[in-house]
């Protein structure tokens, strides 16, 4: 996965070694952001691209679902000109069904901007700051089980510079795969981490955790006076009139959508990971969403719709902890860091570009989530396979982002 250019949130390496085990087993008061929704005539402003780029783009999509050996893909891209959406290969494989645009799936870690979303917002309020300590909006016992809870700020959970571990995702979601209908809880992994005692001390450094944005919504909880599931549908998908989002309480994904498929090569045999409950990850990973309302969400976090341009600056601005030197090539080379909610990919060689954004990972789902910034263009894709990321970035994404900014090869 090194070459994956924005850190890919899930532990994707582990994964065959878990599915044998499984194998083994089975022989086993208010906020002023509440503008109107968005109009669904906007989509009218915008027109198909010109023929010849949209044979470009689905011969790129196409190659690339076949070359990186994956079920299917969704995608949508908008230019400041026109709007692509588009589907290939299948959705499910038994009984096979093919891929369709407007399909529902997990979107795993892009659930984090909205998290920071709605703690901006808050802040704007008035009703928490960045800076504060969290252990004045934390349960006594939760606050008094994390070391340093009176040092660690709002911001080091939001840039994950807290200390605070992980859990192990995998064995969550293996424990709901072996038990169908059983709901593991958020408190089972955060306790698990707390358990475990911090990495080190607030903001000397930087590990990417899960348990971070679940505090962030029992912040939410508090700071807010309603729950992290409603203020985000009362606060952002609403206004927003992301119609087909949602955070995901049941253990079925709405209908129609893209499986959850991982295949184990040796014994082809292939695992559906679609019907388990995501409360394991609330905040973290807990929203279903299609390709547009996706886009539609970046738009509006953009724009400065959601929250005001210094409090967006905030969530493009990475902690010095994470900034690290990262080579895209034949995209370019420069530097990457992690920014409140937020990954920053800035590229200088050959030409400038930058990309804002999040990856997500959940067992046979993959989301890759950008705005390019010089391009004023906005991408969403989503593969039913995560074992398969690193080709998915390497065979769609890559061809895709040098089409889109003009740095291919001739006749590219």
């Amino acid at each position: 996965m090194r070459s994956m250019f924005m850190p890919f949130h899930f532990r994707i390496a582990i994964l065959p070694i878990l599915i044998m085990l499984v194998i083994a087993s089975a022989l086993i008061p208010g906020c002023t952001h509440s503008p109107e929704p968005v109009s669904e005539d906007y989509d009218k402003l915008l027109t198909s691209p010109p023929p010849s780029v949209e044979v470009r783009l689905q011969q790129i999509v196409s190659d690339g679902v076949t070359n990186a050996e994956i079920p299917g893909a969704v995608i949508e891209i908008e230019t400041p000109d026109w709007r692509w959406r588009h589907a290939t290969g299948y959705a499910a494989l038994s009984p096979p069904i093919p891929a369709e645009t407007g399909m529902h799936f997990f979107i795993a870690s892009v659930t984090k901007p909205f998290v920071s979303v709605a703690i901006l917002q808050l802040a704007e309020e008035g009703k928490l700051a960045l800076d504060d300590p969290i252990d004045s909006y934390l349960p006594v016992d939760i606050m008094e089980a994390i070391a340093m809870s009176d040092e660690i700020t709002i911001r080091q959970l939001l840039d994950h510079t807290s200390g605070i571990a992980d859990y192990d995702e995998m064995s969550l979601v293996l424990e709901e795969y072996e038990n169908p209908g059983y709901t593991v809880s958020y408190e089972q992994g955060m306790w698990d981490s707390l358990h475990a005692g911090p990495l080190y001390d607030p903001g000397m450094g930087y590990t990417y955790s899960n348990v971070n944005y679940i505090l962030l919504t029992l912040i939410i909880d508090r700071a807010s006076g309603r729950t992290y599931e409603e203020y985000i549908l009362e606060y952002i998908l609403n206004p927003v009139g992301m119609r087909n989002t949602s955070v995901h309480r049941t253990n079925r994904l709405p209908d129609p959508h893209m499986h959850a498929l991982e295949e184990f090569e040796e014994d082809g045999i292939i695992m559906d990971f679609s019907n388990l409950y995501k409360q394991y990850d609330r905040g973290s990973g807990d929203i279903v969403s299609t390709t547009a309302d996706l886009n539609a969400f970046h738009k509006a976090l953009v724009s400065g719709m959601l929250i005001s341009p210094s409090s967006r600056d905030e969530m493009m601005t990475i902690s010095p902890q994470s900034k690290k030197n990262i080579d895209m090539s034949p995209l370019g080379s420069g530097n990457q860091g992690y920014g409140p909610g937020y990954i920053i990919t800035s590229l200088d060689e050959p030409g400038n570009l930058t990309l804002y954004g999040h990856t997500g990972g959940y067992p046979g789902a993959s989301t890759f989530w950008y705005y390019l910034a010089e391009e004023d263009t906005y991408l969403t894709l989503h593969a039913n396979s995560a074992m398969r990321a690193a080709a998915v970035h390497e065979e769609i994404l890559i061809p895709l982002l040098l089409f889109l900014t003009d740095r291919g090869p001739a006749g590219f």
